[in-house]
C-alpha cells in the first residue's frame, strides 16, 4: 500500500489556514494522527481530507456557476474566505501579487462587493 501521508497532509493543512495560525497545536496533532500506525486512524484522516476537498471544490463550483467567476477567481475568493491573504495565495499558486489583485478586482466586479470582508461573508454564506 502506498504511503500517501504527504498528500493527505497537504489536503488537510491548506484549508485550515487562519485557524491553524490561531491554534498552533492543531497541525502537529493532525500530523501525528496521519503518521499513526493504526490503519483505522489513517482511513479516518484520508476521509476527512476528502470531505474537505469536496467541500472546497463544491464551493468553488457554486461561485463559478452563480457569479460567472473563472476557476482562478473562485480559488482566490475561497482562499480569502478560508482566512488566507493575497500574499499567501500568490505564493501557493506561483503567481505574482499583482495577478492576484487583478483577479480579486474582477471577483469584486462580478459579485457586486467592494471589500474583502464582504467577499468573505458572501463566500461563506451557503447558497
Amino acid at each position: 500500500m502506498d504511503d500517501d501521508t504527504p498528500h493527505i497532509a497537504t489536503r488537510l493543512e491548506r484549508p485550515l489556514g487562519r485557524y491553524a495560525e490561531l491554534y498552533p497545536s492543531v497541525l502537529p496533532r493532525l500530523r501525528a494522527m496521519m503518521a499513526s500506525q493504526d490503519p483505522g486512524m489513517r482511513r479516518r484522516m484520508a476521509h476527512l481530507a476528502e470531505v474537505i476537498r469536496r467541500r472546497a471544490e463544491g464551493r468553488e463550483e457554486r461561485l463559478i456557476e452563480r457569479y460567472g467567476l473563472t476557476a482562478a477567481e473562485a480559488r482566490v475568493a475561497a482562499h480569502l474566505a478560508d482566512g488566507g491573504s493575497i500574499d499567501t495565495y500568490a505564493t501557493e499558486a506561483g503567481v505574482t501579487r499583482g495577478t492576484v489583485r487583478v483577479q480579486l478586482k474582477s471577483v469584486f466586479a462580478k459579485t457586486g462587493v467592494n471589500r474583502q470582508a464582504s467577499l468573505v461573508k458572501l463566500v461563506r454564506t451557503p447558497f
